[in-house]
């Protein structure tokens, strides 16, 4: 039996990374895999990325990575007109002002997908989906035609993908598609990090996903110290505003299947 754990999504939070991982440390997991953008909106962008290298976890890339490590002038998120798209390019910015040379390398090393076979399960690791690695929200409420059009576009039985920040399973023509949520800037209406355990044993898999509590105070004081806007701040605090995604007494965040 092999036990993985998938994160995502940590945005320079580095207090939320490391409760992470001691708490996966707990589940005596063989691998770690992240789903990408390590950087942006939080204060601590190469103190990430520096555990990410030490910890040998292996990552794809995110938008926000390849916006950081290549210095573009957008991440390329769906954000509404206004002062939403004004937090965005601030958090970008400075992201890309603060990041050092040798972590944007890093960055923009990553590979943009990821195929592994473990136990005679074929898995697909993307940041965005298979059908636009980068960019593509697969959400909850995706249309079914166009999640019909992503699970027939691989060949492998599970895709393991982030960007949305929320957690998601769902099972159609016998392909499994499962999000572990963000680390760093969770929108599942609590504040905390999500993270995903993948069990395999002889091509059956089962799955659950995590919350853990971190210390969100020290994260915002320092987001405020540097200078972040404040929005950001706010987000992490309040957990974001969506009310959907795990939590401790949750009966409904596992599954088992037979590939």
């Amino acid at each position: 039996m092999v036990k993985i754990a998938f994160i995502s999504d940590i945005h320079s939070n580095l207090e939320a990374l490391e409760r992470v991982l001691e708490d996966i440390k707990k589940e005596k997991v063989s691998k770690i895999f992240c789903l990408g953008d390590l950087v942006g909106y939080g204060p601590n962008p190469n103190e990430v990325i520096e555990k990410i290298k030490n910890e040998n976890i292996i990552s794809v890339m995110g938008n926000y990575d390849d916006a950081v490590g290549f210095e573009k002038t957008s991440c390329g998120c769906s954000y509404n007109p206004g002062r939403e798209t004004e937090v965005g390019d601030e958090s970008l910015f400075w992201t890309i002002k603060v990041t050092s040379k040798d972590n944007k390398e890093f960055l923009k090393s990553l590979p943009k997908k990821l195929s592994l076979e473990i136990e005679s399960v074929k898995i697909l690791l993307v940041h965005g989906s298979p059908l636009n690695h980068l960019l593509e929200y697969v959400k909850p409420s995706t249309d079914p035609e166009r999640l019909k059009l992503i699970a027939k576009s691989v060949e492998e039985d599970i895709i393991v993908n982030g960007h949305t920040h929320l957690v998601m399973a769902k099972h159609l023509y016998r392909k499994t598609i499962l999000n572990p949520g963000s680390v760093g800037r969770t929108k599942n209406g609590k504040p905390g990090a999500t993270y995903l355990i993948l069990e395999i044993d002889e091509g059956v898999f089962s799955y659950r996903f995590k919350f853990v509590e971190y210390d969100v105070k020290k994260t915002v004081e320092k987001i405020v110290k540097v200078g972040l806007p404040i929005e950001l701040a706010t987000v992490l605090a309040l957990g974001s505003a969506y009310s959907m995604g795990p939590s401790k007494n949750s009966k409904n965040n596992l599954g088992v299947f037979k590939v």
